[in-house]
């Protein structure tokens, strides 16, 4: 009975001593450098978004945030990494509008649940899409086009950067709310889908404002519309669906996650510095430059958006009959 007593004694002395030295852990956060995995290529428009950010929230944060590219499978394979790293905070995931919400709703097994796999922090970036024809196309203007679309049904076509892309699902997005039939083609990738655009072989694209930009100022693509509720100052002659009488607004948004399990803390650290550094004027001017908008949602707020999205895209993904192979 003595020998129990003093057991019993010693084990609530050591988690007496244990407790304290977790919280120190937790308020010490960050103590080392930061892991950021990107599920996608470098070099492309999600890669920069990621390393902008990053480069900004490690001044923030006081360590260094390393990237680390792991892209496949649509941007899937680099999300199931940062799924099953250890919920410390020293890993977090660059989420993108395609692995977090449309992702999910396309595939039946994509090796995560958003809702139950991964915290969201926040909001980073939204990207306005371009509803664009080529420079030659007869299409001067979106009622011309959508006109052309409802007399002849699957007529015109539109390309993509493959099925299942942000392309692609807000392209039937346009469909549904504007009463339109374009047929899809898809390609593998955004350029090649560009390329055909410019030589006619498909009648239109929805793609991203940072991947227009060029096609626009070199006038070998024609903006029609922007897929946002607001214009672009890049493009600030090209008016919104909106104001075309379409009920439309979709972007590519992107924002930070961390493994379920993280302590609470720790998210609260990495949200407020997420907040700090997309207060940041460079960094905020450097995305504008490039036709991102920030999207500076704290956690409750963006974790709402994120099942709004979820809501969206898989009304989408259901009602237009996508399937992947």
């Amino acid at each position: 009975m003595r020998l129990y007593r003093r057991l019993t004694l010693s084990l609530a002395t050591l988690c007496c001593a244990v407790a304290p030295l977790a919280a120190t852990a937790q308020d010490a956060y960050p103590a080392r450098q930061v892991r950021a995995v990107v599920p996608f290529p470098a070099g492309g428009i999600n890669d920069t978004i990621g390393r902008l950010l990053f480069k900004t929230l490690a001044d923030k944060l006081g360590v260094a945030v390393v990237v680390e590219n792991k892209p496949g499978a649509g941007g899937t394979i680099g999300t199931q990494s940062a799924v099953t790293s250890p919920a410390d905070g020293y890993t977090v995931l660059l989420g993108a509008a395609s692995t977090i919400a449309v992702a999910p709703n396309l595939y039946k097994n994509v090796g995560y649940d958003v809702a139950r796999d991964l915290i969201a922090v926040g909001g980073i970036a939204s990207v306005p899409s371009v509803l664009i024809v080529a420079s030659q196309s007869p299409y001067k203007q979106w009622s011309d086009l959508a006109a052309a679309a409802r007399a002849k049904p699957g007529a015109l076509t539109y390309g993509s950067a493959g099925a299942g892309t942000s392309h692609h699902v807000q392209a039937e997005l346009l469909n549904i709310r504007a009463d339109t039939r374009f047929m899809h083609v898809p390609y593998r990738g955004g350029a090649p889908a560009m390329t055909d655009l410019i030589g006619g072989q498909i009648d239109l694209m929805v793609d991203p404002l940072p991947t227009t930009l060029a096609g626009v100022q070199g006038q070998r693509v024609r903006p029609l519309a922007i897929t946002t509720e607001a214009r672009s100052p890049l493009l600030p002659d090209v008016p919104t669906l909106k104001e075309l009488g379409v009920d439309y607004n979709a972007s590519t948004w992107f924002g930070l996650f961390v493994p379920a399990g993280t302590p609470a803390p720790v998210v609260a650290r990495l949200s407020d510095a997420l907040q700090a550094a997309l207060a940041d004027p460079a960094l905020a001017a450097d995305f504008r430059s490039r036709g991102i908008d920030t999207l500076p949602l704290a956690r409750q707020a963006f974790d709402t958006y994120v099942q709004s999205e979820n809501t969206t895209w898989a009304g989408v993904i259901k009602q237009a009959g996508i399937e992947v192979q």
